[in-house]
């Protein structure tokens, strides 16, 4: 009795299971599959900047939108947003999807393949298809060498700091120097004037100067250099790492490092848009200081 009430419930549960196959194959696009791959837009990512991943579908078949496509897990990636474009024509549908995402640790990173489900035109069979998985190596920001970097950086520096040099030299300019006595007297001792202390502010200032006159990615690296000496950071410290720090968590301090950080090493295409809102933050900087 018992065998034949088992036998009874499985034979049940293929049913059941045999029915819910068939209704998901019949939900299922016909398609014939040409190609179905993953990319990335550059082959170094950094860390904190946005790149992008692209999933391009070729069929045969003319297709309006494109059904039970799934993207790869990000778990290790901020999703900022994506774009889909479906296009058909006499060759069939191309449809691409851009995501748009930043890593926030360096290191090596690894992405899942998309999946597509779909029953395929050539033997009427419910399939699944997988592009390709992606490794990624993410480089950390701190340590990034620019071309010329090393000139470069040092013609910022001193541009930099000619403020500083022109405050001490008026400073010093006008401290009154006593006549030395008419009667032989051992020589006096020259004690150099005490440094002037710049604040935050007169830095800043001094930053987007440079960015104002020189529009260019290694002027940008350069000033982002000085506003994270500014703010106690090291060489060796990503932009969350800097973002975490007490001098970095209001909101005018915050963006202005997130905008340099896009100066310095976004894509080509969006560098001057770039820098200018790189400099519209250092001016938001200034007047919040005033």
């Amino acid at each position: 009795m018992a065998r034949r009430a088992a036998a009874q419930l499985a034979a049940l549960l293929c049913l059941v299971g045999a029915t819910c196959a068939l209704a998901r194959s019949q939900s299922l696009q016909r398609l014939t599959v040409l190609s179905f791959d993953l990319a990335a837009d550059t082959g170094a990512p950094q860390a904190g900047v946005p790149f992008h991943l692209i999933v391009t579908l070729r069929v045969r078949e003319r297709a309006a939108q494109i059904e039970n496509l799934d993207l790869p897990m990000l778990a290790q990636l901020e999703l900022l947003g994506d774009e889909r474009e479906t296009v058909s024509g006499p060759r069939g549908t191309r449809y691409r999807e851009t995501i748009t995402v930043i890593a926030h640790d360096a290191g090596p990173m690894g992405v899942a393949p998309a999946t597509l489900q779909a029953i395929d035109s050539r033997d009427g069979k419910a399939k699944e298809w997988y592009t390709n998985g992606l490794t990624l190596r993410i480089a950390g920001t701190g340590g990034r060498v620019v071309d010329d970097g090393g000139r470069a950086l040092l013609l910022g520096l001193v541009m930099i700091g000619l403020g500083t040099a022109m405050v001490f030299l008026l400073v010093r300019r006008r401290r009154r120097v006593q006549p030395a006595p008419a009667r032989a007297a051992p020589m006096p001792v020259c004690v150099p004037a005490p440094p002037v202390e710049r604040s935050r502010r007169d830095r800043v200032c001094d930053a987007l100067a440079v960015l104002r006159a020189e529009r260019t990615r290694v002027a940008a690296v350069t000033v982002r250099t000085a506003i994270w000496r500014m703010a106690g950071a090291t060489d060796g410290e990503t932009l969350g790492d800097v973002l975490r720090r007490p001098d970095s968590r209001d909101p005018i301090t915050r963006g202005l490092l997130i905008a340099l950080e896009r100066a310095a090493f976004t894509y080509d295409e969006d560098l001057p848009a770039a820098i200018v809102d790189a400099c519209s933050a250092l001016e938001r900087y200034v007047e919040e200081t005033r």
